[in-house]
């Protein structure tokens, strides 16, 4: 090594600069290697021999060299180390050799770049070296140039090691604050961006001193450039630490609203736009301090954005809407414009600036569109903006706005069902109402010259109708111009086409029928031509389009329009692109689509020839593996059409090749040949025969616990085989699917959709000459015929059982001998999990059939609560609830006397209880049969919720809510008596009956619970621990299924929510376990659950939050438990999709908590388990940090971005980073491929 590094030392000081390139070069690429390390005698002489080649001749040369300096400065020893600070920074201060003062400057950020602020020495020499040299250049130095490296360089010192330079910072901000008045821009500038990093660091004192110099500093200007250059530095400030600023906007705003309309100042544009960006970043940064200011900014937004000194507001107002293309051309206003004119970056200015009020302040979208602040008209009257930037500026602030709305209006429909706080003035409505106006004001953008201006017209349109789909049903006569233009011309760009493709597609999905049948005729030229396209993009776009306008011109196979002159044209163009071979796999399958459409809706007015010659296309395209499932999707398509097609000729051909598709393992392939093959038995079923024991043989080996969804799929076939061929599937289907189907019912998973299908098909069994005893036997014969060897039964799997013998039952009328042979196995001594089954048996026939002729049953259903056996216990309580549901007047008054006779059996009975109450409960029949009840029901539920086992105050709890939803109007104002009980258990049980009061959709009952819910969430102040967590967690359950109940009182609630976030001592106990003591944190649980509820509120009432408080209270969640982190890394994560503003006021807050998060490591002696859940806590703040980091600006806040650099992005982080980064992108690309599907 050390001859190499000679012979690099040799080569350095050669005098071809060639041989000094290389073994710059050659260093460079050494000392990148972790590996690397310089002997102490060849460190000295590396660092002299570089640092004379910054003064070299040849530029690459010296870029080298200051490369190799930067990876060389973490290397080197202390002396070294000084040597490059003081030879680079000496060379910056240079005032003769301008060439060398700009490489030592570039060499000295490159050094500071490479420096992390966690080495040991190498930050505090750096400070200590630099910062009084730096503080001298810029106090002393007479050339500015001096003075400008030096901000620089304190720029990237105070960005990286602010916090480490508290000794010099009084000393840097005396040195830089009069720079700000200084002649030379360069130099102010840079002046502004250490400001702005120095305010990060400072005591509250030296803010509090800095924003004194500069507000005075401001009121005493006199010159328009010293004004700028203060209003820059405050937005700068505002930037950085917006939390800190904002103690300060009483004098702030006034001073900069006073700047805007001072007629002093009435031609300085440039002063305008500074003002208007510190308005930008003061809302983005304190948004809550900018409330009182806000309609004042929002004003002066709506002047300056139409600020045109060099265009008459007169002649605009005189355009009409029905220029000619020419006449738009000459209305661009081109000509006016010129290159002094700098009005246009107030516009811009002002725009950006009401974009940041829409994007952070969603509580303020009403007033957005009507009122004082109402920023949506005057939007609307800017899109004739003459400068194309600001148009799109605007264009894109529209949008914004929009996008706003559809998450107001998403939050506004989640659990609907009482009235919310806006009243009937919902944000989307007002929208509505200005379609009027925003549709003539659009539409002329539609034909606009600019290829830009169109494509954000079209864009802002798609949006429009996302957010209110059927708003221009009466405006599309106005769109078709728009349309034709954009779409004819010969050599319009193809971004264009594509958008005006897409929304013409999307206005077609959102909007009637009958509103495109005046236009059916111009629209078709167009889409026709787009089919027809070269450019694969354009043309598959142009076929999903034809797929809408299809339906568009046929709605039902009785509309009234006349479409036959458009099927053989259609038929036409669609058939060019689905017969060719050498096209695009896009465009393949949007042709295949359309095919489909176009025959299963227009298949009648085709010509036979050309129906027949489709359908053996289509067997070519199933038969080819790149175009098969979208074929496949074609096929169920045609064969669900109301109009019948005739497939007669393919038909076996078809089913032999879906059947095929089964045995694949593309299970995409294999759900649609399940649910096409479906498709066509119900609807071609007759003329299958000879095909189902294929189609079935192949069915069968679906049928397993492997693919839930896909088992249903299958099962839901044989059901709909058994319904149109009745004659030959039956015995197909006992001989191969009723076999897997056993073996179904023996797993564990067996639930949802699957189960239905299992149930349906022992239904649909029933009276097709399929004996329903062996059926039974066969049911029974999976719990008494099992083999030692096999896995136990659960639980689940004796329920699934259960059910499928109760359908048997209840469809064969064979209570009489299954229920007497249920008795006799409960009777006799047997086998446990035989009298499981026998019991959960009886319960579902119970349920369904009235059993109240089996004088034995009774008995034999309570002695089993009495087994020693919990299961066979909890299978009794079940069985005697569901009998009770079919008998109600014969077994009701038995349960609630048993209640009382055995209290040790009370919570068995109770969950008996439970069972009628919530079975009765789902149907109104069932509510008429409970309610004479209520009056014995109710005192014993009241008795039982001061019970001390959780278990029983739960089910207690869960039936009061029931019987609340079926009798409110006298049980309500009894459980809101029970909130002021004295016992604890009392209140918390009436508290968590409320979550089952409220449901997922509209209730009578919500009309009387809005009033009152404030009553029962008062016990989040309880003093007990056990009823403030039920309160909250009824607080959660509420925000999260009808938000609407709680919007209006979450301002009470909020500061108690979040008083339950903090750690509290007084709750935290130490318990002795002998050799060693622990501490048991009673709190925890709390809360968990006040997190719990803070993650929902964040999806359902964003709006209601105040987020810095939010965001405040999220940080103490990061420095507390496991579980806790985990949540509020979710909730950051969240954040940042929702309100990436917010967020980014909060970052520097957030630094710590997740760095100490990111570095924790394990001891040596920790088990598997703590490695794991520690390494998936370090994923999981990773997480939250790549989603962070996707905000734009977020590199605004420099204590983010140092710890992003400084930590994250270094080893040990930086590999674990990356991983986490490359599955967000794939999931990402994921959701995009969905959504684009």
């Amino acid at each position: 090594m050390s001859f190499s590094v000679n012979q690099i030392l040799e080569k350095m000081s050669s005098n071809d600069k060639d041989f000094r390139f290389m073994a710059t070069h050659d260093l460079a690429h050494e000392l990148e290697k972790e590996a690397f390390r310089l002997e102490a005698n060849v460190e000295p002489k590396i660092v002299q021999q570089l640092l004379k080649l910054l003064d070299d001749t040849a530029n690459n040369v010296q870029e080298n060299s200051v490369k190799c300096l930067g990876l060389l400065i973490r290397r080197v020893k202390e002396q070294q180390a000084n040597e490059i600070v003081d030879t680079l920074c000496g060379s910056m201060l240079n005032e003769k050799k301008d060439e060398l003062r700009e490489i030592s400057n570039i060499g000295l950020k490159t050094v500071i770049q490479q420096v992390s602020p966690d080495l040991p020495v190498i930050p505090t020499l750096l400070i200590k070296r630099l910062t009084p040299r730096l503080i001298q250049g810029v106090t002393t130095s007479e050339k500015p140039e001096v003075k400008v490296c030096c901000l620089d360089i304190l720029n990237d010192l105070l960005q990286k090691f602010g916090s480490s330079m508290t000794n010099d910072l009084e000393k840097i901000m005396g040195a830089v604050l009069p720079q700000l008045t200084t002649g030379r821009p360069a130099t102010r500038k840079r002046a502004i961006s250490c400001l702005g990093f120095l305010s990060v660091s400072i005591n509250d004192a030296m803010f509090a001193e800095l924003m004194k110099v500069i507000l005075s500093q401001i009121e005493e200007a006199k010159k328009a450039d010293n004004i700028r250059t203060l209003v820059q530095a405050l937005a700068a400030i505002s930037r950085s630490v917006g939390h800190r600023i904002g103690k300060y906007l009483p004098k702030i705003v006034p001073l900069i609203v006073s700047y805007c309309e001072n007629p002093k100042f009435e031609q300085d544009d440039e002063l305008r736009e500074y003002c208007l960006q510190c308005f930008e970043s003061l809302i983005l940064r304190c948004n809550k301090d900018t409330t009182p200011y806000l309609a004042q900014i929002i004003n002066l937004c709506l002047k300056f954005i139409k600020h045109d000194p060099n265009y008459a507001a007169e002649d605009e107002e005189m355009e009409t809407d029905e220029g000619t293309e020419e006449e738009q051309v000459d209305d661009d206003g081109g000509d006016i414009s010129d290159d002094d004119d700098m009005s246009w970056k107030v516009r811009r200015a002002a725009t950006k600036t009401l974009s940041a009020v829409i994007n952070t302040r969603q509580d303020l979208l009403v007033e957005l569109y009507q009122g004082p602040m109402a920023v949506a008209p005057t939007l609307i009257t800017r899109f004739s903006e003459r400068e194309e930037n600001v148009k799109l500026d605007v264009f894109a602030t529209f949008v914004d706005l929009l996008r706003q709305t559809a998450l107001a209006n998403k939050r506004l429909t989640v659990g609907t069902g009482a009235s919310s706080s806006t009243g009937n003035t919902r944000p989307a409505e007002l929208l509505r109402d200005l379609t009027p106006k925003l549709v003539p004001s659009i539409t002329k953008q539609l034909n606009h010259k600019s290829i830009k201006t169109r494509v954000g017209a079209f864009s802002l349109l798609k949006d429009l109708v996302t957010v209110l789909p059927g708003v221009l049903s009466n405006h599309i006569a106005a769109l078709v111009p728009g349309f034709t233009f954009s779409l004819g011309e010969k050599n319009t760009n193809s971004n264009v086409k594509i958008e005006a493709l897409t929304f013409l597609r999307l206005l077609m999905a959102t909007h009637p029928e009958t509103a495109f049948h005046p236009h059916a005729e111009k629209l078709s030229v167009s889409i026709f031509g787009a089919v027809s396209d070269h450019y694969y993009r354009i043309s598959a776009e142009g076929l999903r389009v034809c797929n809408e306008f299809i339906r568009v011109i046929r709605p039902t196979p009785s509309s009234n329009f006349d479409f036959k002159g458009y099927v053989a044209p259609l038929y036409q163009a669609c058939r060019t692109q689905f017969q060719a071979q050498d096209i695009d796999q896009e465009v393949k399958e949007a042709a295949i689509t359309c095919m489909g459409t176009l025959v299963s809706i227009l298949g009648d007015a085709l010509a036979p020839a050309d129906l027949q010659s489709f359908l053996g296309l289509l067997l070519d395209r199933l038969r080819n593996e790149i175009t098969r499932i979208t074929a496949v999707r074609a096929l169920s398509k045609i064969a669900t059409s109301p109009l019948k097609v005739d497939i007669s000729s393919n038909i076996s051909n078809y089913v032999t090749e879906l059947s095929g598709f089964l045995r694949k393992s593309n299970r995409q392939l294999r759900q649609s040949s399940l649910n096409a093959l479906d498709d066509i038995i119900r609807n071609y079923g007759v003329q299958l025969k000879g095909l189902y024991p294929l189609i079935l043989t192949e069915v069968s080996q679906l049928v397993n616990d492997g693919d839930l969804h896909l088992a249903h799929l299958a099962l839901k076939l044989c059901v709909t085989s058994l319904q149109v061929n009745p004659g030959e599937t039956p015995a197909i289907i006992v001989e191969r699917i009723l076999p897997q189907v056993l073996i179904l019912l023996r797993s564990s998973l067996l639930q949802g959709l699957a189960l239905e299908s299992v149930l349906s098909l022992y239904g649909e069994l029933i009276g097709k000459n399929v004996s329903d005893e062996s059926l039974h036997e066969s049911l029974v014969s999976i719990v008494s015929k099992r083999k030692q060897s096999e896995p136990a039964l659960s639980k689940q799997s004796l329920g699934s059982i259960a059910q499928c013998i109760a359908v048997i039952c209840s469809r064969a009328n064979s209570a009489q001998r299954d229920v007497t042979k249920f008795i006799k196995i409960l009777e006799s001594p047997g086998d446990e999990t035989l009298k499981l089954l026998a019991l959960l048996s009886l319960g579902e026939i119970g349920r369904r059939i009235d059993l109240n002729g089996f004088k034995s049953l009774r008995g034999v259903v309570v002695a089993s609560m009495e087994s020693q056996s919990e299961e066979l216990k909890q299978a009794a309580s079940f069985a005697l609830g569901n009998i009770t549901v079919g008998s109600m007047q014969e077994y009701l008054p038995f349960v609630l006397y048993e209640i009382g006779a055995h209290p040790k059996q009370q919570y068995l009975l109770l969950h008996s209880m439970r069972e009628i109450i919530v079975r009765q409960s789902l149907t109104e029949g069932g509510v008429r049969v409970l309610q004479p009840y209520l009056e014995q029901i109710l005192p014993m539920l009241f008795q039982h919720c001061k019970s001390e086992e959780e278990g029983t105050r739960n089910v207690v709890a869960e039936c009061l809510g029931k019987l609340c939803l079926v009798c409110p109007q006298d049980l309500l104002p009894q459980l809101l008596e029970r909130v002021r009980s004295p016992s604890a258990f009392a209140r918390a049980t009436v508290v968590t009956a409320l979550k089952f009061v409220i449901l997922d959709h509209p209730h009578a009952i919500d009309t009387v619970l809005i009033g009152q819910i404030g009553d029962f969430l008062d016990l989040l102040q309880d003093p007990d621990l056990t009823v403030r967590r039920s309160a909250l967690l009824t607080l959660n359950y509420a925000a999260h299924n009808k938000p609407s109940l709680i919007r209006d009182v979450l301002p009470k609630y909020l500061p108690i929510l979040y008083t339950e976030t903090k750690i509290r001592p007084e709750l935290i106990r130490e318990v002795d376990l002998g050799p060693f003591k622990h501490k048991v944190d009673d709190g925890q649980e709390l809360r968990k659950a006040a997190f719990d509820c803070m993650y929902t509120l964040l999806e359902t009432s964003i709006e209601r939050l105040d987020l810095a408080q939010f965001v405040a209270h999220l940080v103490d969640g990061l420095k507390d438990n496991y579980d806790i982190k985990m949540l509020c890394h979710l909730m950051l994560i969240r954040l940042a999709h929702y309100t990436p503003n917010a967020l980014i006021e909060g970052l520097p807050s957030l630094v710590e908590p997740l760095r100490q998060t990111v570095t924790t490591k394990v001891q040596d002696f920790a088990v598997k388990q703590q490695v794991e859940r520690n390494e998936e806590m370090i994923r999981s703040a990773l997480r939250a940090v790549v989603a962070v980091e996707k905000i734009p600006n977020a590199e605004v806040s420099p204590k983010w971005e140092e710890f992003v650099k400084g930590t994250i992005k270094t080893a040990p982080i930086l590999e674990k980073y990356q991983a986490v980064l490359a599955e967000d992108n794939a999931q990402t690309q994921q959701d995009l491929m969905d959504v684009s599907s």
